[in-house]
């Protein structure tokens, strides 16, 4: 059981736990308290989370490709709703591809968030070559992607996106391809457009 003064972080991917009660149970499990993966009525999950906050600082909720989600407007809800019974906070960070105005929550829901947008740019050729290269040093051995390779897979997917995984995706498959090819190094031809 935490220390009566914890407060805590929780990353939910909400791809993984894309339904109320499932989300739910994944909370109270991340926060220390036994659950059921299956079976427990929301409102008795709602109440171990009110009784864990009760206990507790605060905890602040991550969830990731929140668009995901299938009961996104009940779950916020329910959170909000928790937040404000309790005496100590609960922080929700929700994160998407997706723009906020395209995020489907009924309007309590959404006049209850308090809602602070943090939108990331894509990535500039530049910034995508400085990850990669990083990336290069930690998953391939010296020498096998030389510096072309990395502009190269940089230059087209910050012309496309500007999305790092994207980039990291195509090192990979490039990587991939060369092994499997017997070559000793990645070369321009095992980049894929």
């Amino acid at each position: 059981m935490e220390d009566e003064t914890t407060s805590k972080a929780v990353y939910i991917n909400c791809w993984q736990y894309n339904t109320r009660p499932s989300l739910l149970t994944e909370l109270l499990i991340q926060l220390g308290y036994p659950a059921p993966r299956k079976g427990k009525p929301v409102d008795e999950l709602l109440s171990k989370i009110q009784e864990w906050l009760s206990k507790n600082r605060g905890v602040a909720v991550a969830l990731d490709e929140f668009d995901q989600l299938q009961e996104r407007t009940e779950v916020i809800y329910d959170l909000q709703m928790l937040n404000e019974d309790s005496e100590n906070q609960l922080g929700i960070v929700m994160v998407s591809n997706q723009q906020p105005s395209t995020l489907k929550l009924d309007p309590r829901s959404r006049s209850r968030l308090n809602c602070q947008t943090l939108q990331f740019k894509p990535y500039s050729t530049q910034e995508l070559i400085e990850i990669l290269e990083k990336r290069v040093e930690q998953a391939f051995r010296p020498g096998t992607v030389p510096d072309e390779v990395v502009e190269e897979i940089a230059s087209q997917v910050a012309q496309k996106s500007g999305d790092c995984r994207q980039a990291l995706n195509q090192l990979l498959r490039a990587g991939r391809k060369a092994d499997q090819a017997g070559q000793r190094q990645v070369v321009i031809d095992d980049i894929e457009e």
